[in-house]
């Protein structure tokens, strides 16, 4: 539990207390009387944490008059030490007319700067709106050049699929000729063939002529008939044959026998021409068909050619309008992108030429706004009510910023009180606060926080004005207080005891901070008298909350009303009560 240095001088008193009634206990004739058991009624309070200091009764209402019109002349002053004025009652006047120049000066330029920003935004509008038509005008321009160049692209493109298909099919047909025909091979039997039959030709033409001379000398020896024999010489018939027999002459034999060789070959060579004339005409017609089938393929060959010429201009065509296209597509995001680039410009130029107006503008108005305050200012009022209690400036006088005159209020008046190092943590804006003074009597008036100081004063050695009395100087902090309810009989620099709620419960089940015992694992409990006949003891566990100086906040469940609590035995005359009554009101809340 926390212990606050209220309660440490609690447990002090209690022990010199409780030394004291030892002593005189010791030397007091001993009485034989039965144990008596101490107890109080549980019962719901309101308890509080209270932090106890002194303060100076003091107000926050105290005005040094001043203007903002340094260098202006004072018509007139109004006042005198030890008027009473109220809100609104004239202080001083100035001399504004330098002022009311300044005013109407600021209003034209005003006004030159408003139209001068009206005209800057408008240019810059009609440069955006410009620069949106031209970007439309040059999408259209840019959309129209790739959808011409996409079409013209599109179109060489079907064109070299239709010439590619074509020479396919021509290479196709080619490919045919190449499959179904053997022309090389029947070409060369053609010509073989015919090379057999001219030289069969010839070798029996050659034959014809031997076979001519061979006939030619044959007549000079026979006859028509083959039979009869001739003189060579005189061509008579031969009457008798020769010794032979069958010939005249050996002459006739050979002439015979190569009349028959010769015109045996000549057969046989007539027989080889008829066959190699007919096979070569056979196959002429083979040949013809092959030799027409030779010259289509020719012809598909020279398409073949002709197609993938074809196909290669217009890949060429097609790769130079798809480089044409994707060109006018760059051409046209370029433009795009210029276009919005200077659209974007536009705006930037609009927002900055609207910024520059309003800032102009704001810059005049704010001028403009001061001359008006200053004319408004040129009759100085008071804004507090109170008295004046000095006067520093008199008609006439060169205003150079300096106070006017001091108003001191009375009306209201807040509590300035320093505390010490140890609770300013513990206090917080809001807070409540008890006041008592010696001019209120007891009546006790309420207030509450409005300031901390953040940073220590001076450390403080006189304890008149500290909140504790440990000895010795110690950090302290200023706080204020305000009063919820003014009393008449309160003066400025009136002391003030201040008791500072730092937290509260409201209708809570509370027991003497004694009553409260704590066993080895931590647990709290209480004792309560279960019979007041037998004085049988009961413990009962609890949890504690909130601490005051004395009281100390209990729960649990198993509280009811009429419940005892056991208070610690005492010795003697020493009772609790006693020992509060000796202790004093402090060790009440």
């Amino acid at each position: 539990m926390k212990k606050k240095k209220s309660k440490k001088k609690i447990i002090i008193v209690t022990v010199i207390l409780i030394i004291l009634i030892f002593i005189i206990t010791l030397f007091k004739p001993k009485k034989v009387e039965e144990p008596k058991i101490e107890t109080e009624k549980i019962e719901k309070r309101s308890i509080g944490i209270s932090i106890a200091a002194t303060g100076t009764i003091q107000t926050d209402n105290t005005k040094n008059v001043v203007s903002t019109l340094t260098g202006s002349k004072i018509e007139s002053v109004n006042v005198k030490e030890g008027d009473k004025i109220s809100v609104g009652d004239i202080i001083c006047k100035f001399d504004t007319s330098t002022i009311q120049d300044n005013l109407n000066s600021a209003k034209q330029t005003l006004n030159i700067t408003k139209a001068q920003g009206t005209l800057g935004v408008q240019s810059a509008k009609r440069s955006l709106n410009e620069a949106i038509i031209s970007k439309n005008d040059q999408a259209n321009i840019g959309q129209n050049d790739i959808n011409t160049a996409l079409k013209a692209y599109q179109d060489a493109q079907n064109q070299l699929n239709s010439a590619r298909n074509d020479l396919a099919n021509k290479q196709n047909a080619k490919n045919s000729y190449s499959q179904n025909s053997n022309f090389s091979q029947i070409k060369s039997e053609y010509s073989r063939r015919e090379n057999i039959y001219n030289q069969a030709n010839n070798a029996y033409e050659a034959q014809v002529a031997i076979m001519a001379n061979t006939q030619n000398e044959y007549n000079k020896y026979f006859g028509a008939d083959g039979i009869t024999q001739l003189d060579p010489s005189t061509g008579a018939v031969w009457t008798q044959p020769n010794q032979d027999g069958e010939f005249a002459t050996s002459a006739h034999r050979v002439a015979k026998n190569t009349y028959i060789s010769v015109k045996t070959k000549l057969s046989n060579l007539e027989n080889s021409l008829n066959t190699a004339k007919s096979n070569f005409l056979n196959y002429k017609s083979t040949y013809d068909n092959i030799a027409q089938m030779e010259a289509g393929y020719q012809a598909v060959v020279a398409e073949v050619i002709a197609a993938e010429a074809n196909v290669n201009t217009l890949q060429t065509t097609v790769d130079n309008l798809k480089n044409a296209y994707e060109k006018s597509i760059q051409a046209y995001n370029s433009a795009i992108n210029t276009a919005n680039s200077t659209i974007a410009n536009m705006q930037d130029n609009i927002s900055n030429s609207e910024l520059s107006s309003k800032l102009n503008t704001q810059t005049q108005e704010t001028q403009l706004k001061t001359f008006e305050d200053q004319l408004k200012e040129g009759v100085l009022t008071a804004t507090v009510n109170g008295t004046v209690t000095s006067v520093m400036s008199k008609p006439g006088d060169i205003y150079s910023g300096t106070t006017i005159a001091v108003i001191e209020g009375c009306e209201e008046f807040i509590i300035e009180a320093n505390i010490d190092e140890y609770d300013i943590a513990d206090i917080e804006e809001g807070m409540k606060v008890l006041v008592k003074t010696d001019a209120t009597r007891e009546e006790e008036l309420q207030g509450r926080i409005i300031y901390t100081a953040a940073s220590a004063t001076e450390s403080v050695a006189d304890m008149s004005t500290a909140t504790t009395s440990m000895p010795g100087g110690t950090a302290t902090y200023k706080v204020k207080i305000a009063l919820d309810s003014q009393n008449d009989r309160l003066r400025l620099g009136m002391n003030a005891k201040l008791s500072i709620i730092t937290d509260s419960r409201e209708n809570v089940w509370a027991v003497p901070y004694e009553a409260i015992h704590e066993k080895e694992n931590g647990n709290k409990y209480i004792e309560i008298l279960k019979n007041e006949q037998t004085r049988e003891k009961e413990e009962l566990e609890i949890k504690t909350g909130l601490e005051s100086s004395y009281y100390v906040e209990i729960i649990s469940d198993k509280i009811t009303d009429g419940i005892q609590v056991v208070l610690p035995e005492v010795k003697g005359d020493n009772s609790m009560e006693t020992i509060i009554e000796l202790m004093g009101a402090d060790a009440g809340m």
